[in-house]
Formats: C-alpha cells, sequence, structure tokens
C-alpha cells in the first residue's frame, strides 16, 4: 500500500460535493507520506477545471496528482508514427489540451477519430465522425464508461456514444483509458511504484476493478457510486475489498498499514 488510484465520480465525490469520509482519506494519506494518484476517466473538462473543482471539495489537490483518460489518449497518439491528424469528439477545453500537448486536430482530412466524453455533443459532430468512420479513420475512445453519476443520477457517458457508432457504422474503437494498460501504465509512472504496491479505489467493476486485477493492483470498490451490492453478488469481476463508503476504506487502510485511526 505504498501508493493509492483514486476514482473521483462516484468515488470521492459526487457533483461538487466530496463524499463521507473522501477527504479524511485524502488527509491520512497526506500525513502518512503515502502519494495518491486521482485516476478518472471523465473528460468533460480540462485539468484546471478538474483542480478547481477537487480545490473547492476541499482535497487540496496537486497538478500533477491528477491523471485522465484525455492524458493517457494524447500519451499513446504520441507514440505514433506518423503522427495522426484527429477529428476529436469532445469540449473545447479537451480541444486545447490536445493541441498544446501537439496533438494535430482537423476538421477535414483527418485519418483517426477520437470519441470523448462531450457535454458540448452536436448532431454535426456525430454526422462528421460517422462519415470518417466508413471511410476507413482509425478509432480510439478515451474511456468505456457507459453512464457518469450525477446527484440526480446517471447520465449518458462515452460508451453510450459508441453505442451508436457501433449502430450506425459497424465500428468498435480502441479504448484508451480505464480499463486498458494504456492509462494503468501512465497513472503508475506517475507515482513512481509498481503495480503490487498500489491500490485501486473506485465504485465501477468494469473499469477501475477490472484494471486492478489484470494489471496486478490491489482493488477496493466502494459502493457509493454505480456497482451496488446486489450487482456485486454474481459479477465475475470480484474486488480485493469492498467497503460502503470511503468512511470505511480509510478504516481498512488504517489497519492494513498499521497505523492509528485518526
Amino acid at each position: 500500500m505504498k501508493a493509492f488510484l483514486l476514482d473521483i465520480d462516484g468515488t470521492m465525490m459526487l457533483g461538487s460535493e466530496p463524499l463521507p469520509g473522501a477527504v479524511e482519506f485524502v488527509r491520512w494519506l497526506r500525513a502518512e507520506g503515502r502519494p495518491h494518484l486521482w485516476l478518472t476517466n471523465n473528460t468533460s473538462r480540462s485539468r484546471v477545471a478538474w483542480l478547481e473543482r477537487l480545490e473547492a471539495a476541499g482535497f487540496e489537490p496537486r497538478p500533477h496528482e491528477l491523471y485522465t483518460s484525455g492524458d493517457a489518449t494524447v500519451a499513446f497518439l504520441g507514440t505514433l508514427d506518423p503522427l495522426p491528424r484527429v477529428y476529436l469528439v469532445g469540449p473545447a477545453a479537451l480541444h486545447a489540451e490536445f493541441e498544446a500537448a501537439g496533438v494535430v486536430l482537423t476538421d477535414e482530412d483527418a485519418d483517426t477519430v477520437v470519441i470523448a466524453y462531450d457535454v458540448e455533443l452536436t448532431y454535426a459532430k456525430l454526422r462528421r465522425a460517422a462519415l470518417l468512420l466508413q471511410a476507413g479513420a482509425a478509432f480510439y475512445a478515451t474511456h468505456p464508461d457507459v453512464t457518469c453519476p450525477t446527484p440526480e443520477g446517471p447520465i449518458p457517458d462515452v460508451g453510450s456514444f459508441l453505442a451508436l457508432f457501433e449502430t450506425a457504422c459497424g465500428r468498435r474503437p480502441r479504448v484508451l483509458g480505464k480499463p486498458e494498460d494504456t492509462m494503468v501504465t501512465g497513472a503508475l509512472e506517475r507515482v513512481g511504484v509498481a503495480a503490487a504496491d498500489a491500490v485501486m479505489v473506485g465504485d465501477r467493476l468494469l473499469t477501475d476493478i477490472a484494471m486492478a486485477r489484470s494489471a496486478g493492483l490491489t482493488s477496493c470498490l466502494v459502493l457509493s457510486g454505480v456497482t451496488s451490492g446486489e450487482e456485486l453478488v454474481n459479477a465475475p469481476i470480484q474486488p480485493d475489498e469492498v467497503c460502503p463508503s470511503m468512511i470505511e476504506v480509510l478504516a481498512w487502510a488504517q489497519r492494513l498499514s498499521g497505523s492509528p485511526a485518526s
């Protein structure tokens, strides 16, 4: 338990509010000197906006402590030779971050389509992406989450968009965020520990827990987000630990580390 990877939506926060025990858990990590990384698939906002949101919730984040599926996607695209010309279905803030990182974005002669969590989605974007995919463009997605948890209830996320393209174009993308190795490799490099020394804390079996299991991390499922206890009973993917909330995650981590409860 040298480092912790922390999902955000449904695990540490819901909407703009921290979930019970989440702030206390991060304070304990800092007091213990254990590095942590905010690890999110959510590409609906910029890195700056994410950090501001975490700051407003009382987590006092540092820029190097955030790693998104957008970061993993940019890193992957940078390894391709030649560099792709990308049509990005994503919000304006994500466009700016991709371009700042050296990704070539274009609406005209793209040879690659990337689908992100676009809260500014229009039919014109769907149409252009579909035509490019039918013409043979390479196809990637920042993440596969079907919904995103909110205080009002779950809302459509990238996985829902991908169902549309599979129906319309008969194409499925390569996913670059959780649960894929592109995401966990970048995250572990950021915290500087081996997989066996890291813990993934999240609320999704098919992304957070699946990634941890395949990569060799300890996994802790929190039942404050999309996964219920009933769903867990017969699920093919099982976590190492299950906690109702971050309050119990803190107690579990303190117990295993041998540190006194706060």
